[in-house]
This record gives C-alpha cells, structure tokens and sequence, in this order.
C-alpha cells in the first residue's frame, strides 16, 4: 500500500520560503509531509506541477453568502473553490434572517452541511437594540467572529449599533478573544455631503460616490472604534479598510497596547478612482475605491506590515441591481474567484515578498478567526487545503466562465498573471480543469477554536 494518498509537486509556498520542486503529501485528509526536491515517495495519486505554484487553500474572512435571491451558500463556495478558496468566513446579514441568536447559528450550521462545497466559518451579529444579550450564546454556539456596523444599510438585517450598545457588547466580547469586525462608517457625514449632490448634475459623475463617502466618514469612525477597543480591551479588527489613514491609526493604537488590527480588499490594492470613472456601478462598493495615490499607500502599508488580512468582501449582486446610475445602483461586487489572480497581479513591482502576501490570504485570517490550528498553512498535521497556480503565462479573467450566479466583475477581462488550476479540500479535489468537481455537502462548519 502507497504511503501517502495525495502528493501534489510545485514550488510549495511556505510559510518563509518557496521551496522549488518540492512537494506536499496527503495522507487521510490532512498533510503528512513537506517533501524536498528528489525525495522519493509513493502515493495512490500524484499531480505533478513543475513550475507552477502550489499554496495553502485561501481563507477569505469576508463573504456575504445569503444576502442575495439568486445567491447560496452552494453558489458561493462553488465560487471560491474555483478561486481557490477553501475556507470562507460568512457574514450574519442573510436575507432570510440575519444570525442574532443561538436558534438562526443552528439552523445556517445546518444549511452549510448540506449545501457548503468547501469549508465554513460564521459570523454572529446582533439587533438594533437589546442585541447584546445574545452575545454568550452566539459565542457558545462557535461563531468565528462578530460583525457590527456603524452606518445602517437595513434596520433589521444591517443595522447600525449605537455607541452604547457597542461598548456593551465590546466589553462582553474582550474576555472571550472572538474579534468584533466593524463597518466603519460616520453616517451623519455620508447623509449629509450626499444630500448636497443628489438632484444636481454632480449625481451623474462616476466618482460620485466616493465623493459623497469621503476618507474622514471612514477614518473618524474607525478611531471612535479604536478608543472603544483600547478601554474595553476587546479584539476589533476593522473591516474593508479603503485609506492609509487607517492602518496609521491602528499602528498608533497597538503602540499603546490595544489588540486591533484591519484589513483590505483586493479591489482596494488593484483599481483606483480611475477606473470607477471607466466602471461606473460596477465598481461602486462600500467603503468606496479611493484615489491612485491611496491605493498605492496601501502598498506601502502592505510592505510595511500593517495591513492584517486581505479579503474580497465577496458580495455578488444581481447585474440589474448594477444597473442605475452610480449614486442608486448596489455597493458590492463578487471577487471569490478572482481574488488571487487579482492580487499577485496587482501586486507586481511593490516589492512584497510571495510568502508574506499569501500569508495575509491564509494564515493570517485562519488564525485571527480562530482557525489557525488547521487551516491556512502548508505543515505537518494541517488540513490538506492546496492550491495550484499556473503563472507560467498570463490568463485573462472572464465573468461569463464564472460560477457565482452574478456572471459578471468588474475585473472582467483583465489580465492576469496566471490563474488557478487546482484546488483540494482536506486532499479531496473540489476544482480541477476549470470545472468545479465537488458536490454540496463536502464542506464543513468549522467552529471557532478556544
């Protein structure tokens, strides 16, 4: 009997190095070993890939699965499987009903069982008023994390939390070690430079909407969130961080010994206002795309170690929705099957190096939302989660082979420098060949690790 069940050869992206012609052997859904170039070793499959890139399977934190009609959590992780994601962490604002309590956690759990094609975290979240008390039991029933919002998209299913109540639940939340994740946003100040444009002529301009959300409504709000963390001692990690401002502020409040840290998006490192100009509705998202000079700074915050995790903030609208003009259409965009591509694109010429910028896709996010001990690291007795990228030659993104239901992306037809071959789930193939080859049902919940 072969030793091994898998062994996958490329240029294996550890942790600090990339170690060329070397390989990752599976046994029993999990990895077994690290194999140097010339080892030899037997294995009942082998897929050998010379000169193509072999990676932890990506773990993308922030994903709206069930915000959408036409949208699943089937649809959803079929996409992530092809952009070689193999673990999502989904957002609690589900259409249906948002995850407020132990009864709707159980419930999702079991809709993850039965549709998920690779793994799942969840998100908590809680009401606009009296939420707080279903904090203990959202945090006993195993939720990664939980997300809050300072400006309010929905009353019911989005809303904002005030200040008090954020506080409460920040100080509920520091004992346990479960991140809050917060939309930083000042609505009165979004309200306000948006009710000067609506009706005029600057409605009409591309860049309308970012605009009418300014750097200050997202950088005042993330320091409010700050100072809420430094006192209560809770873990805030804030969300969908568009402005270097922002990662300056978080430094200065890990200097004085807060535990905070932020993320950034794909679409944040690779487009600028100039291309929503070229876009329109179909790069409109929340917080909204910044200037040139921003996203490069945020390469900066990237090199200098600033930037946490990056994420897709996956949320695949309905292409009707995208439709209206700029200041009326969706904020959000699908980004599960390009995000890879999108970023080792974008991120040519700044100077990172390949292990560090995966890190922030896999190891980094696992082990923030508590899944570090078995996802998003090639080692010994990990989760046998691989990907293979072919960046022999440049591929170009297409929205019409894409499989989220939305069929469309702002980065269609862009090129990139390679694009996903393979992606394995426990050492069990669920994207081969452009198709995805796993049924619903082959991903897990995954609970939070104490």
């Amino acid at each position: 009997m072969a030793p091994y069940d898998l062994i996958v050869g490329g240029d294996v992206v550890l942790p600090d190095r990339v170690l060329e012609g070397g390989s990752v052997a599976v046994r029993d859904g999990r990895i077994a070993a690290i194999l140097p170039p010339g080892a030899p070793a037997q294995a009942t499959v082998v897929h050998d890939h010379p000169g193509r890139l072999v990676l932890p399977g990506l773990v993308d934190t922030h994903v709206h699965a069930g915000s959408f009609e036409t949208e699943s959590i089937a649809t959803t992780t079929a996409a992530a499987a092809a952009g070689g994601v193999t673990t999502i962490v989904d957002m609690p604002y589900d259409r249906a009903e948002p995850v407020m309590g132990a009864a709707r956690l159980a419930q999702k759990i079991g809709q993850v069982g039965e549709q998920a094609v690779v793994d799942v975290g969840l998100y908590g979240t809680i009401a606009k008023t009296g939420g707080v008390a279903a904090i203990d039991e959202l945090v006993e029933g195993g939720v990664c994390a939980f997300k809050f919002s300072s400006y309010e998209y929905d009353a019911r299913r989005f809303p904002r939390i005030d200040d008090g109540d954020l506080l409460e639940a920040f100080e509920r939340l520091a004992p346990t070690g479960v991140p809050v994740v917060l939309h930083s946003e000042l609505q009165e100040v979004v309200e306000s430079v948006l009710g000067r444009v609506l009706g005029t002529a600057a409605e009409d301009d591309p860049r309308a909407h970012g605009r009418t959300h300014p750097p200050v409504s997202e950088t005042a709000s993330a320091a409010k969130a700050l100072e809420l963390a430094l006192w209560s001692g809770a873990r805030l990690h804030l969300a969908h961080c568009t402005h270097p401002r922002v990662f300056e502020l978080i430094a200065g409040y890990r200097a004085l010994g807060a535990d905070v840290t932020g993320e950034t998006c794909a679409h944040y490192l690779a487009l600028d206002e100039d291309d929503v100009a070229r876009l329109g509705s179909a790069a409109k998202v929340n917080p909204p795309i910044r200037d040139a000079a921003a996203r490069l700074a945020l390469w900066e915050d990237v090199r200098a170690g600033r930037v946490a995790t990056i994420s897709t903030d996956h949320a695949a609208w309905p292409p009707a929705t995208k439709q209206a003009a700029m200041l009326r259409a969706a904020a959000g965009m699908p980004g599960l099957e390009s995000l890879l591509g999108v970023v080792l694109t974008a991120a040519e010429g700044q100077g990172v190096a390949l292990p560090g910028l995966v890190a922030l896709m896999t190891s980094a996010p696992a082990a923030l939302f508590g899944l570090g001990d078995r996802k998003g690291r090639l080692a010994e007795g990990m989760d046998a989660d691989l990907v293979v990228f072919d960046a022999r030659e440049p591929a170009v993104f297409r929205a019409a082979d894409s499989v989220t239901a939305a069929r469309w992306s702002p980065f269609d037809g862009m090129a990139l420098v390679g694009r996903v071959q393979a992606t394995w789930l426990r050492g069990r193939p669920v994207f081969e060949d452009g198709r995805v080859v796993a049924a619903p049902g082959t991903g897990r919940w995954l609970r939070r690790a104490p």
